[in-house]
C-alpha cells in the first residue's frame, strides 16, 4: 500500500466544518497546507499505515472551526481610532480626519498599521483578510509603482496571514487627499493585472479588482474592472449605497438607483460584490438576488459613521451571500460584527431573532466570506485550505454552553451572542501553519508590532 504524506493530524473534541458538527474527529493536512481528510479519530487510527503523520496535536476539550474571513478592511484606518468620537458626520470624518491622514502616509506607516491591525485580526480568529487598498500614489500624486501596496502585503506575509488584496481603482475626484488614490483608468487596470499576475502562484496572496465607488470610478473604469475580473476569474468589489446621499449621486450620474447604475453599465452579475448596500429599494434587492450578487456588510463601521442599517433579514430571505467585514477597523472581531448585525436589526424592528438561527450568522463569519473573495476557504472539507481556529470550550467565556444537552446550538449561540471567543482562543492555523498559540503571535514578535507603531509616531 502506498503511504500518503500528511504533515499534520489535528484531533479535537468537536469540529464544526462550517456546515456540519462532528464529535471526536480530526483533520489530516497535506504538505501543501490543504485538508486531505476529515474523519473520526477512530478511522484515522485505522488508517495509520496509509498516512505518514509528521505532527499530531490534541485538543480534547475544544472546538475546531473555520477561520473567520474578513471581507472588507482598510488597514491604515486603524490609525484613526483615536478620532472615532470626534467627527460630526460622515463628510466631516472624511475631510477633517481621513484625508489629512492619507496625505501623511508612507511605506513605513502603511506597513506598521497593517502589521498592527492584521495581528489583532489573527488573534481574534480571522485567518484571511480582504484588504480594500487604494493608496497607490506618493504624496505628490505620482504612482508609487506598487511599493505602497507591497508594504501592506509584506505585513500579512510576515504574520503568515492569508490576504485577498482588493485593489481599488479610482479615477475621479479633485480634492487634495484624492491625489493619493487617483489614477488614469488604463493605468489602474494594468497595474491591477500586473499585481495579480505577480502573485498568481503565491499560496497566501490573491488579487481582485475593485472600482472604488460610483463617485470614485468612472463608467469606463467600472466596466473595465468587471472585464478584468472575468479575465482573472475573480469577483470584483465596489462600495455602493453606503450613505443616503449616494441615491442622489446615482440619480445625477446615471439617472437611476445605485444598483440600477451597475445594471445600466452591464456589469451586475455573479462576480459583483456590493460593499455596504444599505440604501436600496426592494426592487433593487430583488435584482441583486436575481443576479446572484454578494454583499460585504460592515455593521460596526456603518453604525459608527452614521450610515444606516442594512436589510440583513431581507438578504437572508432572498438567499443572498453575505460576508462580514471590519472596514475602518474600529474593532477587529468578526464575532462582534455578527452580534452587532443582529442587534441592530432588533433595535430597528423592536423584535428578536431577526436573522433566523445562529447558524445563519455563523456562516457569514467564514463560509460566505470565502465565496465573496473567490477563495477555497471558510469551510473545512477535502481540498480546501487548512485555515482554522481552535477555542477552549471549558474557558469561562464559553460556559455553560459546553455542558449543554444540545451542545452545538448552545455553543454557536454563545459564540455569537455572549462570548468573546478570542479570550478562549488556543490556536490559529493558516494553510496548515500555526500562526497564533495561546493568544500570542508565532511568526512575529509581539514587541515588534508595538515598536513599529511607536517608530512611525515618533
Amino acid at each position: 500500500m502506498q503511504t500518503m504524506c500528511t504533515t499534520k493530524r489535528i484531533n479535537s473534541k468537536y469540529i464544526d466544518t462550517g456546515t456540519t458538527w462532528l464529535i471526536d474527529h480530526c483533520l489530516l493536512i497535506d504538505e501543501n497546507g490543504k485538508i486531505e481528510k476529515v474523519c473520526s479519530q477512530a478511522e484515522a487510527n485505522a488508517l495509520n499505515r496509509q498516512y505518514e503523520v509528521e505532527e499530531e496535536l490534541n485538543f480534547p476539550h475544544s472546538l475546531l472551526m473555520p477561520g473567520c474571513v474578513n471581507t472588507h478592511s482598510h488597514a491604515f484606518q486603524v490609525l484613526l481610532r483615536p478620532t472615532t468620537g470626534q467627527p460630526q458626520h460622515f463628510q466631516d470624518w472624511v475631510d477633517r480626519f481621513l484625508y489629512p491622514l492619507v496625505l501623511e502616509l508612507d511605506e513605513d506607516s502603511l506597513y506598521a498599521s497593517a502589521l498592527l491591525v492584521f495581528s489583532q485580526m489573527l488573534k481574534q480568529g480571522i485567518t484571511c483578510v480582504g484588504e480594500f487598498f487604494y493608496l497607490h500614489n506618493l504624496p505628490d500624486g505620482a504612482s508609487s509603482r506598487q511599493r505602497n501596496v507591497k508594504a501592506v502585503l509584506q505585513a500579512a506575509r510576515d504574520l503568515g496571514m492569508r490576504i485577498s488584496l482588493i485593489r481599488a481603482l479610482y479615477d475621479q475626484g479633485e480634492k487634495e487627499g484624492q491625489r493619493r488614490f487617483k489614477e488614469p483608468w488604463e493605468q489602474a487596470i494594468e497595474q491591477t493585472r500586473q499585481l495579480a499576475q505577480q502573485y498568481e502562484s503565491h499560496p497566501l496572496i490573491s488579487v481582485l479588482p475593485a472600482p472604488h465607488s460610483l463617485h470614485g470610478a468612472s463608467a469606463e473604469l467600472i466596466q473595465a474592472a468587471a472585464a478584468l475580473a472575468q479575465e482573472l476569474d475573480t469577483p470584483w468589489h465596489i462600495h455602493l449605497a453606503e450613505q443616503k446621499h449616494d441615491l442622489e449621486l446615482a440619480q445625477s450620474l446615471y439617472g437611476t438607483t445605485p444598483v440600477g447604475a451597475l445594471e445600466k453599465l452591464g456589469v451586475l452579475d455573479h462576480r459583483t460584490v456590493l460593499v455596504h448596500a444599505i440604501w436600496l429599494s426592494e426592487a433593487d434587492k430583488d435584482l441583486v438576488a436575481q443576479k446572484q450578487v454578494g454583499i460585504a456588510y460592515n455593521p460596526i463601521t456603518n453604525m459608527a459613521l452614521g450610515d444606516g442599517v442594512a436589510d440583513l433579514p431581507g438578504w437572508v430571505k432572498r438567499r443572498v451571500s453575505v460576508g462580514l467585514g471590519t472596514d475602518a477597523n474600529i474593532e477587529t472581531n468578526l464575532f462582534a460584527e455578527a452580534r452587532t448585525a443582529e442587534y441592530l436589526q432588533r433595535v430597528q424592528s423592536l423584535s428578536m431573532g431577526c436573522v433566523p438561527a445562529a447558524r445563519s450568522l455563523y456562516r457569514m463569519l467564514h463560509l460566505q466570506g470565502g465565496k465573496l473573495l473567490g477563495l477555497p476557504i471558510g469551510e473545512l472539507k477535502v481540498g480546501m485550505e487548512a485555515d482554522f481556529q481552535i477555542v477552549d470550550l471549558e474557558h469561562p467565556s464559553l460556559l455553560p454552553a459546553a455542558f449543554a444537552a444540545d451542545v452545538e446550538t448552545a455553543v454557536l449561540n454563545q459564540l455569537i451572542f455572549s462570548a468573546w471567543p478570542e479570550s478562549a482562543l488556543q490556536a490559529v492555523f493558516v494553510g496548515g501553519e500555526l500562526v497564533v498559540s495561546k493568544g500570542q503571535l508565532v511568526q512575529v514578535r509581539e514587541e515588534s508590532v508595538r515598536e513599529e507603531i511607536r517608530r512611525i509616531l515618533a
